[in-house]
C-alpha cells in the first residue's frame, strides 16, 4: 500500500523494523487488522534461543510492547511512543474532499493531552492502523473513528482525542 511520505504510523513500524534488524532478526513487520496490537513480526520463528530474547529486548527498548502469539510476535507502542504524536498546524480547507477529516482532526487537537486511558490508547491504535494506508482508505475510516470516540465521550473519557488527531492532521 502507498505509505504517505513523513507518514507517523510508517515511522513506528521503521522504527520497529530497525530494532528487529539491528538485533540480528530477519522478517516482516506488519500492521494487523483492527484491534489489539498494531505490529506483528514473525522474526521470532527464524531465530535461535538467545537471538529471540535479544530481539524481544531490542523491540522492549525501541518502546514496543511484546506479546508472543504462535509464531508471530505481536507489538503495541508504548505510551512514551503513542503520545509523542506530531504537533502540525492545519486548517479546514472546506471546499475539499479532506475537509470532514481535518476538521474531525483540528477539532481532537484542541482538546488537552491527557493520561492514556486503555479506551485512548485504543483510539490511537486505530487512527495510526487507519493512516498508514492510501487517503482514500483514510476518508472512509473517519466515520469508525469519530463513533469510537463518541462511545468514549459519553463515559467520559476524552484520553488520547489530542494525540489521535495530531496523527490524523500530520498526514491530511
Amino acid at each position: 500500500m502507498a505509505a504517505v511520505s513523513g507518514n507517523p504510523a510508517v515511522a513506528l513500524r521503521d522504527r520497529a523494523r530497525e530494532a528487529m534488524l539491528a538485533s540480528g532478526g530477519r522478517g516482516f513487520v506488519r500492521f494487523l487488522p483492527p484491534g489489539g496490537a498494531l505490529l506483528a513480526t514473525d522474526a521470532l520463528c527464524r531465530a535461535s534461543g538467545a537471538q529471540a530474547e535479544a530481539i524481544v529486548r531490542a523491540l522492549r527498548e525501541a518502546g514496543f510492547a511484546c506479546e508472543q502469539a504462535g509464531a508471530l510476535l505481536l507489538l503495541t507502542p508504548q505510551d512514551a511512543l503513542l503520545t509523542a504524536a506530531p504537533e502540525t498546524e492545519m486548517t479546514v480547507a472546506w471546499a475539499g474532499e479532506a475537509y470532514a477529516a481535518q476538521a474531525l482532526a483540528l477539532r481532537w487537537q484542541e482538546r488537552p493531552p491527557l493520561p492514556l486511558t486503555p479506551a485512548g490508547r485504543q483510539l490511537i491504535l486505530e487512527t495510526l492502523r487507519l493512516i498508514w494506508q492510501p487517503r482514500s482508505h483514510v476518508y472512509r475510516g473517519i466515520d469508525a473513528l469519530r463513533g469510537r470516540a463518541a462511545v468514549m465521550l459519553r463515559g467520559g473519557d476524552a484520553s488520547g482525542l489530542h494525540e489521535a488527531g495530531a496523527y490524523l492532521g500530520a498526514v491530511l
